[in-house]
């Protein structure tokens, strides 16, 4: 015989489908969270339903909680059915505030320090007006010493790997500007277009005829890799 949903009062043959999605717990529970998203969850299967968590199109910081949102409401449904198998009642509105306390703890953890409702309304609501603080360090900008020269460089890249560009500047002992570029490279990964803008920095310093250098990267790994690896006397690395 098949086996009965322990999830309603008037309880259907146990399916994955009916347990996930068609009992009146299940539906209660994805309207819940699906219309506060602005997802009609009328005429979707279990599968759309998902799919449109994940597709549906939101400020890219509410991408990865809605794309959760369904692994949650599965998973608490599922938790829900084996407590009143064996005679522990769980309300549906338990099973809200729990995947309510999952969604609050994700986004906890993605903006420690930030306070987060545990109200999924005012939640979504606070990620979509969420303005992140900009955060800065003051930094000098030292003269050089007499006979030297300083460069500054930069690489960075969209995506990580992605479309790449570097830039980078050459300075003298009293500030003033010798030489500067800035242009598109080959797609690669961030500390690909870090390295690529220090080697050009230093391959225009060499053809200018400069060979004692304070070099100044913002990149730390690459500031690592140089002095631990190969360091020349006339040439100082520092990052910033």
């Amino acid at each position: 015989m098949p086996s009965k949903c322990w999830c309603c009062y008037d309880p259907k043959e146990e399916s994955l489908v009916y347990l996930f999605f068609i009992s009146n717990a299940a539906r209660s529970v994805w309207t819940y969270f699906l219309r506060r998203a602005g997802i009609a969850l009328e005429g979707l299967s279990l599968q759309q339903a998902i799919t449109k968590c994940w597709t549906t199109p939101v400020v890219p910081r509410l991408k990865p909680v809605l794309q959760a949102l369904p692994a949650c409401i599965v998973w608490e449904l599922w938790k829900r059915r084996n407590s009143l198998k064996y005679g522990k009642a769980v309300s549906v509105s338990r099973v809200i505030y729990e995947v309510s306390s999952t969604m609050q703890a994700l986004f906890q953890l993605k903006k420690p320090g930030l306070h987060v409702p545990h109200e999924w309304l005012d939640l979504l609501t606070m990620m979509e007006q969420y303005t992140p603080r900009l955060k800065f360090d003051k930094v000098i900008w030292e003269f050089p010493s007499r006979g030297w020269i300083k460069v500054n460089t930069n690489g960075a890249c969209r995506g990580n790997p992605g479309r790449s560009a570097i830039g980078f500047c050459i300075r003298d002992e009293v500030g003033d500007l010798i030489y500067a570029e800035r242009r598109e490279i080959s797609e690669g990964t961030n500390n690909e277009s870090e390295a690529v803008a220090i080697v050009e920095a230093l391959k225009m310093c060499k053809n200018l005829n400069y060979f004692q250098i304070w070099l100044q990267t913002n990149s730390l790994l690459l500031k690592n890799i140089i002095e631990e690896s190969w360091k020349p006397l006339w040439c100082i690395t520092e990052h910033v």
